[in-house]
Order: C-alpha cells, then sequence, then structure tokens
C-alpha cells in the first residue's frame, strides 16, 4: 500500500509539473504522434526552440533599436557591448585555453579565456563614448573611463561565465548589467538598470537585450539570406 502511495504521489507532482495546455489526467508514455503535436523541428524532433519560419528580409540592429529603444545614448552603449561580444567570439575562437596561474578576487582561478574576455570589455569601455564607469566579476572595483567627461553609464560584467567548462568546447557567456549615472552601481539595485545583456557562445553567438518593451534577441554573423547588404557585405548582427 505504501508503494501504491507513493507512486501516486510521484504521478500527481508529474502531473502537477506538466505545460499547462497539456491535461491534468493524462500520464501515459506519450505516443510519436502525441509528440508531434508540440510542433518540433529538426530530424531528432527535439527542437521546442525553432518555430519561426524564414522570412524574406530581417529587421537589421538599426532597425530595431530605433524603434525599441527611445534613449539615443542607450542605443550607442548597447552597441558598443554588442561589438564587444562580437569580439569575445572571434578571440574564443582562436585563443588556447590555459591556466594563467592567478585568482580573481573570489579566489576562482582565471583561465586565459577570463583574462581576454575581460581585458576587451575594458578595451569597449574606454573607447566608449557613453561609458563612464566599468566593474568586472574579476576585479569588481568600480574604475572610471571616461577620459572626457561626457560618460552616462556604468557597467557591470562577468566577462566569460561558465569558463571552465570553455575547453570541453560548451556553451559559457558575457553577462552585463548598465547603469544609469544618476544612481551608479554602489548601492544601486536592478531595479535601476537601464538595460542588461546576456551574450552566448555557443555553435553560434546571440545576444538577449532588454529593450523598452521587451527582450530581444541578436545573432552574430546571421545567415547569409538575412544580413546581406546591397553591396554584398553582412550585417554583423
Amino acid at each position: 500500500m505504501k508503494l501504491l502511495l507513493a507512486l501516486a504521489s510521484l504521478v500527481g507532482s508529474a502531473v502537477a509539473f506538466a505545460p499547462s495546455n497539456i491535461a491534468r489526467t493524462s500520464v501515459a508514455v506519450p505516443t510519436e504522434s502525441a509528440t508531434q503535436l508540440y510542433g518540433e523541428y529538426g530530424a531528432s524532433s527535439t527542437s521546442f526552440y525553432t518555430t519561426t519560419e524564414k522570412q524574406e528580409t530581417y529587421d537589421s540592429l538599426d532597425d530595431v533599436l530605433t524603434t525599441k529603444c527611445a534613449d539615443e545614448k542607450l542605443r550607442v552603449v548597447i552597441k558598443d557591448m554588442l561589438d564587444a561580444c562580437a569580439d569575445i567570439t572571434e578571440a574564443l575562437r582562436v585563443a588556447l585555453v590555459t591556466v594563467e596561474g592567478s585568482e580573481n578576487t573570489f579566489g576562482d582561478a582565471q583561465l586565459s579565456v577570463d583574462v581576454i574576455a575581460d581585458e576587451l570589455m575594458w578595451e569597449t569601455c574606454k573607447n566608449s563614448a557613453v561609458i563612464r564607469e566599468g566593474a568586472s566579476e574579476e576585479d569588481p572595483e568600480v574604475r572610471n573611463t571616461d577620459t572626457d567627461g561626457e560618460g552616462e553609464y556604468t557597467v557591470c560584467w562577468d566577462p566569460l561565465d561558465g569558463s571552465s567548462i570553455v575547453d570541453n568546447n560548451w556553451a559559457v557567456g558575457t553577462i552585463v548589467g548598465i547603469w544609469p549615472k544618476s544612481t551608479g552601481l554602489i548601492g544601486a539595485t536592478g531595479r535601476d538598470q537601464v538595460t542588461s545583456l546576456v551574450a552566448i557562445y555557443g555553435p553560434r553567438t546571440t545576444v538577449l537585450v532588454a529593450l523598452d518593451d521587451g527582450t530581444y534577441e541578436f545573432s552574430y554573423g546571421c545567415t547569409p539570406e538575412g544580413c546581406q547588404l546591397p553591396d554584398g557585405s553582412w550585417e554583423p548582427w
């Protein structure tokens, strides 16, 4: 009886966590025809993500930012961060993964790719016309990068989250939070952020960006059908 009750409890838990569009009374093993109702794609019918069919044209990064991000300076800092993610993408393709023999402030052993990604982020901040301060997980101290005194934003980042698995060729990422000059970083909260970005470096590089009305995903090095310009060159995002 206890075994039956335990099994009943497990079944009940599984149903409780099932998607809302599945009947709560259905606990049978899905058949092949039932699986197809989810609309999976790919040779193994396992991609739950790919649901958008190919289009003739796609909006460019500038088009999306112009319509979905009202603040002109914020558009600039977003593009600066996307450029940094593009540089990190290229660096990961060629950099050897070696131990640096150093640790960050939190005691994590640094890898070569940690240092490379962090240096690229700092270089981007120093060259930006709108960034005034930066701070990194590798060096968690807010540092002034604004030589002209015109910067508007404080940028904080983890340059390469998950770097310990990069030598296995698994996906890693960059996490970025951006705060306005009015709050800075010290004492600010997540609600004070003007935007944030999460980059994922896998088989392709994608970056999720928070804009005025929601979150948008940008792909680096788009497909030729989607990103070729009239002069034959390609949109980077």
